[in-house]
């Protein structure tokens, strides 16, 4: 295979070549030219004429076609031969770089050679100071002494690097004093060098996977670097598993907290203090980043938008109690002034209760009146949140529904509190102050809020806007109850749940369920209700279903459960051999009946 120099030098020849051909043609036509010129001069001066032209003048005649074409082939000829020299001069620029590559890669492979005979025979004069053999033939293996982790950390160094920062295992200059003893561990992935334990290798950022240079104060150290080609600055947070980040996706993370929106305005619609660590849980740090490790990520605008925000978070907040409007409001900090007024709505607002203003009625009697002699308002909101399951954070007042997950609720307001019995949550003992403390997960408040959903499916209200499959739509949808008729009925349905607890809980018990019986084996199977085809998350969930389902109905016996009355009824009838009495009986009729 030919080299692309020599294509070149084969090119330029044959340019060369048809340059000689052309200018021997056209020195062979000029030759000819002036014979011809000779010889009719001669002729013409015989007859006794004088001739007109001589072959010193030129003849006006147009070139022919041949001409012509030599003077192209030519002219594309020299065209070639510059272009062949312009490639021959590139190639040998390229074939210098080469060159010079080469020779700093055996530069640097000599250093690195050089780095590593130093570090093997500090760990030599190290082993030999702590009376180790160095005679041993293992002693004399550079890998076995120094670890395959440590050489290729040598190996894979920047040679340019001149011993700035922290984390390399060599400088070029030694340190003054005492020289440091390392004992010679093969698989040790740490160095002790200058008094410090060095890590071998770069940690990793937590948000961007990328590896990072840790130090104290990354932004001093990202401003007095001089290069743009070293791995990025970073440290790890203080907190209990000391993750570590580098500057751009910590100082990133910060800012997204306390500026939201990117205007430099802050956030004045949430708390954002403490800010945590972005892996930790938030019971594991709750003090978050403070002060001293910001002041070492952020610049001076964002420690300026830092303050501000701090400062803001650290006063009281109250929000406009108008459904319709909820904005943040300015009180008043005299204690004595208990009136607000709403900045979007100017509505009138009573500060210590976080209401609308009662008109002729104090904060203590307000409070002291039960809830369904309060505002329309207000009974509409307590009546709803008694049948959602809602709680009050008892902190700032705030209701709050569980959708999903367990009972440890953080508010916005940053007080933590038990979703089932709204006690205080502690977060040392992780679990709620009453006592017996509530459980951390309530699978039964789960299955209610299942249930629910179930039901307004069933009814044709779709929960927050859900999709009401075609098979479970109503033509008409039941108007709400009033609200009277909704007390009886939680009454009702309470005394109710209180009697069928236990009514379905023979469902997993083999000895009892009668296993022979397809209905009820389908059931329990499939875990699907055989009265309205829904499909069930869980036993648990299909007892809880049964128990408390008001849209169809439920009938059971003797570990039985049955699609129609007629069978119900047939079943209770005759005499039950199974048991000798029947057990476990239930029979409920659809409430719209």
């Amino acid at each position: 295979m030919s080299s692309p120099g020599d294509d070149a030098l084969t090119e330029l020849l044959i340019a060369q070549l048809l340059q000689e051909d052309l200018r021997d043609a056209a020195a062979t036509k000029e030759a000819e030219k002036i014979q011809l010129d000779l010889v009719l001069a001669d002729s013409a001066m015989r007859k006794g004429h004088i001739p007109k032209r001589s072959y010193n003048t030129r003849s006006n005649t147009p070139p022919a076609d041949g001409d012509v074409a030599l003077e192209l082939l030519a002219a594309d000829a020299r065209l070639t031969g510059d272009a062949v020299y312009a490639q021959s001069l590139q190639l040998s620029d390229e074939a210098s770089v080469v060159a010079n590559m080469q020779f700093a890669m055996r530069v640097a492979a000599a250093e690195k050679k050089a780095l590593l005979d130093a570090e093997f025979a500090r760990r030599l004069q190290s082993a030999d100071e702590e009376g180790m053999d160095t005679d041993d033939p293992q002693m004399m293996d550079a890998e076995v002494v120094l670890g395959r982790e440590t050489v290729e950390h040598i190996l894979a160094a920047d040679p340019n690097y001149k011993g700035k920062g922290k984390g390399r295992v060599h400088d070029h200059a030694q340190p003054e004093g005492p020289t440091t003893r390392v004992k010679a561990e093969p698989t040790d992935a740490k160095v002790k060098f200058e008094d410090q334990d060095i890590d071998m290798t770069h940690p990793s950022c937590g948000i961007c996977l990328e590896p990072y240079q840790a130090t104290h104060n990354p932004l001093a150290a990202a401003r007095s670097a001089n290069s743009s080609g070293k791995l990025p600055f970073g440290l790890r947070l203080p907190c209990p598993a000391k993750h570590g980040y580098c500057l751009e996706c910590l100082a990133s993370y910060i800012r997204t907290k306390i500026d939201p929106q990117g205007d430099g305005t802050g956030s004045s619609q949430a708390i954002v203090f403490p800010i945590r660590c972005p892996e930790c849980p938030v019971n594991q740090w709750p003090g978050g980043i403070q002060d001293d490790v910001a002041v070492r990520i952020l610049e001076g605008k964002g420690m300026l938008l830092w303050h501000h925000q701090k400062l803001l978070d650290s006063i009281p907040r109250y929000y406009c109690p108008n459904p319709r409007c909820s904005a943040l409001v300015q009180v008043h900090e005299d204690p004595d002034e208990p009136q607000a007024v709403c900045p979007s709505c100017t509505t009138l607002i009573c500060v210590p209760c976080r209401v609308v203003w009662h008109d002729k009625m104090t904060c203590e009697t307000y409070q002291a009146l039960p809830p369904d002699e309060r505002s329309p308002e207000d009974q509409l909101v307590l009546s709803l949140a008694k049948a959602k399951n809602w709680r009050r954070c008892p902190s700032c007042t705030v209701i709050v529904e569980l959708t999903q997950g367990c009972n440890h609720i953080t508010c916005r307001c940053g007080g933590h509190f038990c979703f089932k019995c709204g006690s205080p949550w502690d977060q040392q003992t992780k679990q709620c102050t009453r006592q017996p403390p509530c459980k951390l997960w309530d699978e039964e408040m789960l299955l209610a809020v299942e249930e629910r959903g179930r039901e307004e499916r069933q009814r044709g209200q779709p929960p927050l806007g859900g999709y009401i499959p075609p098979h479970l739509r109503l033509a008409q949808p039941a108007p709400p109850p009033p609200y009277h008729d909704i007390a009886r009925q939680f009454i009702q349905d309470a005394v109710q749940q209180e009697i069928n607890r236990h009514a379905f809980h023979w469902l997993d018990d083999p000895h009892v369920v009668c296993g022979r019986h397809w209905f009820t084996t389908n059931m329990v199977r499939d875990l699907t209700c055989g009265y309205c085809d829904n499909r069930l998350n869980s036993l648990a969930d299909l007892q809880y279903h049964l128990t408390r389902v008001r849209w169809h109905p439920v009938y059971a016996c003797c570990g039985r459960l049955f699609k129609r009355a007629e069978d119900f009824e047939r079943h209770t009838r005759t005499y039950s051999s199974r048991f000798g009495e029947h057990i476990h009986q239930v029979r409920r009729e659809p409430a719209n009946q």
